[in-house]
């Protein structure tokens, strides 16, 4: 059954500020790690935006593992100022790799780490034991823990990190965001080595899946880390909350990963909200003081339904060919740049207006929380809404399979499965479509076991 949640928040913190600790405030449960560049990019930004959200608070460390000089040396330079503190000092702990064999990367080569592979375990170990200390210290182990994955250099190294905090922290909730490549270079090292790996390393593993940036401007990474701030921020009725939990990230994941197989996905969508500057005179000094106002209830509302709408189309989802049931559980939260004390009959107003656009009808179990929060978009000081979708991911995931088997004709590919395939199945293999095809009775989830005489099939195939 459909509901709505407002979530009224006093302020929000301006871009590079960090909010005081709230009194009686639960201890920090979040932990965030960019694998490579592009990784430690998208957990900076993340980063960026729970500080305007006031939610930087909320975070026990930040893992930044990228074997590149340049990169780590950019990444401290801009922490040391945006946290005004060192890493070394009291706060949010900022790790980064100890042991950095050549200070160029590995220039999108997964393997060229295996030759320096003893001090690199070394290292992956002591920044486990790091991440742990800091939990202690701060009274609790991670409750959600997001980990920015890609498909080149050190792809390989982050799912061995996966791997050995999994271990570490088994009541954790991981949540790998992984970025499908688009280049020649990575999708041809992903075919021949890289899901393979990652079929083994994130065994079980359910993942929020997007696709790689196709230009420098960090437009996706943007969207990323805006939707899931808005969503930690954010807080749902308490009745579907686990016990205990003070991470959104993490309830949110319990609520809708039984609905998937596999994986989750994330739409967006920003619009540009119509703003009139106001003036409220004073009977003190300044007497005149200029303030933004939006239109009436009823122009809000309208913008608000045709937003919401557009982030059920496939423009606003992260990855292409990703289908979801309008019948699947779906949350949503609505970023609006407005006064709190206006945040609840816009709420309100909004609410029957989707009522009478059907959107409950078609989406009988969406659940949609507002909140207030005026985020930084670069240098412009217009206020934009923001709009997040997390949903389930049903049927199989086209990119994967464009990347496994390129050029494959669509008529070859394996039957949608009940969830989507992630990894621990095979259904990405062509050993999997033959014994699925053969197979007399339905395939289970996960599918039939393959065919016995593919010589391949055991190194392929991986099971939960």
């Amino acid at each position: 059954m459909s509901a709505l949640f407002v979530k009224q928040r006093n302020h929000s913190s301006p871009l590079l500020h960090v909010a005081d600790p709230v009194a009686g405030a639960p201890p920090p449960s979040l932990v965030a790690v960019g694998v490579g560049t592009a990784g430690g990019r998208r957990a900076l930004a993340f980063l960026q935006r729970m500080s305007e959200l006031s939610g930087i608070q909320r975070m026990q460390s930040a893992v930044f593992y990228d074997c590149n000089e340049t990169t780590v040396g950019y990444i401290d330079k801009f922490l040391r100022k945006f946290l005004g503190r060192s890493r070394q000092e009291t706060g949010i702990q900022v790790i980064f790799p100890g042991y950095i064999p050549v200070p160029d990367g590995f220039m999108r080569d997964p393997r060229r780490f295996e030759e320096y592979i003893g001090p690199m375990e070394r290292d992956l170990d002591n920044i486990v034991a790091q991440i742990k200390a800091q939990s202690e210290r701060c009274g609790r182990a991670p409750e959600t823990i997001i980990e920015f994955m890609g498909f080149d250099g050190h792809a390989i190294l982050g799912a061995r990190l996966h791997e050995k905090l999994q271990n570490e922290f088994p009541a954790t909730v991981f949540l790998p965001v992984l970025m499908l490549p688009r280049d020649h270079v990575s999708r041809s090292w992903t075919r021949r080595y890289i899901w393979e790996q990652y079929e083994s390393l994130l065994d079980g593993a359910r993942c929020i899946v997007t696709s790689q940036s196709e230009s420098y401007t960090g437009e996706d990474d943007a969207r990323l880390a805006t939707g899931l701030a808005c969503f930690e921020v954010t807080e749902y009725d308490d009745e579907s909350t686990p016990d205990g939990a003070t991470s959104q990230l993490s309830a949110t994941y319990h609520r809708l990963v039984p609905s998937s197989a596999g994986w989750l996905g994330m739409a967006t969508v920003k619009r540009k909200m119509p703003l009139v500057r106001k003036v409220n005179w004073m009977s003190l000094p300044p007497r005149r003081r200029e303030y933004a106002a939006f239109g009436s209830g009823e122009d809000m509302a309208n913008s608000l339904d045709s937003a919401i709408w557009s982030a059920m189309e496939p423009g606003a989802q992260m990855v292409e060919g990703v289908s979801v049931h309008s019948a699947a559980p779906q949350e949503m939260v609505v970023s609006l740049p407005v006064h709190p004390d206006a945040l609840e009959p816009v709420a309100r107003e909004t609410a029957e207006t989707l009522e009478r656009s059907s959107l409950f009808s078609y989406f009988p179990n969406m659940d949609i929380a507002f909140n207030a929060a005026r985020l930084t978009e670069g240098l412009t000081k217009e206020p934009y809404m923001h709009i997040t979708r997390i949903y389930p991911i049903q049927g199989e995931l086209a990119t994967v399979m464009n990347i496994l088997h390129p050029g494959l004709p669509a008529d070859e590919w394996p039957p949608s499965a009940t969830g989507e395939t992630g990894f621990g199945s095979y259904y990405h293999y062509r050993a999997g479509q033959r014994a699925m095809s053969a197979a007399a009775s339905p395939a289970p989830l996960y599918g039939a076991p393959p065919s016995a005489d593919d010589p391949d099939w055991r190194r392929q195939v991986r099971y939960i």
